[in-house]
Parts: C-alpha cells; sequence; structure tokens
C-alpha cells in the first residue's frame, strides 16, 4: 500500500513542478523574446551567436546582482546619537534687536539704492 502512495506521490510531485516550469517559461519568455530583438539589432544574425549574446546578457545581469549583494553585507557605520550631532548652542544676544524697520529707514534705503534717480 505504501509503495503504491509513493508512485502516485512521485507522479504528482512530478506534474507540480513540470506545471511551474511551463508557468516560469510563460513568464519569462517577453523577455527572451526582448533579448532576442536587443541582440538582433545589434546586429548578431547567426543562429550560434543568437545563443551566446543573451547568455552573456544574463551572465551580466547575475553578476551584477551577485556584486549588489555582496555590497548589501557591508554595514555602513551606526549614527552618532543625536546628543552628539547636536549642533553648539549660539551665545544670548543681550538687548532688544529691531526686527522692523521704520518707514524712514526703509525710504532711505530706498534712496541709497537710487542714488541720483531718486524724485
Amino acid at each position: 500500500m505504501r509503495r503504491a502512495q509513493t508512485h502516485f506521490e512521485l507522479i504528482r510531485n512530478s506534474l507540480w513542478i513540470g506545471t511551474l516550469v511551463v508557468a516560469l517559461m510563460f513568464q519569462m519568455l517577453p523577455l527572451f523574446l526582448l533579448v532576442m530583438v536587443m541582440a538582433f539589432t545589434m546586429g548578431v544574425t547567426g543562429p550560434g551567436l543568437l545563443i551566446v549574446v543573451p547568455a552573456a546578457l544574463f551572465a551580466m545581469l547575475l553578476a551584477a546582482c551577485w556584486i549588489a549583494s555582496k555590497r548589501i553585507t557591508r554595514r555602513a557605520p551606526a549614527w552618532r546619537p543625536a546628543q552628539e550631532r547636536q549642533a553648539p548652542k549660539k551665545p544670548f544676544r543681550r538687548g532688544a534687536v529691531a526686527l522692523l524697520k521704520t518707514r524712514a529707514e526703509r525710504y532711505q534705503e530706498l534712496r541709497d539704492i537710487l542714488g541720483g534717480d531718486w524724485r
């Protein structure tokens, strides 16, 4: 009884794997077509090179992903605590500081800017 169940599980698992491979191929088909069109636009017309060029492109893609994954593993130094990053406090200014200019001060600045062209 156990032996028949094992054969059935083997058949069922192989069908699942076959379905998964076919689904993956159908998902990858547009990408393969795009790579073949890229190879053809680069001037590749021979049947051997139509296999070599996409393989080289995929190898470069895999190499770039591998290098990027290696770079992520190196961690940047941790941020310093907020107290260390605070800017030094400015000394307190004593005395009142006028933030608004009077009308006379604004007209005087305008006269200075315009020079001899005032009225």
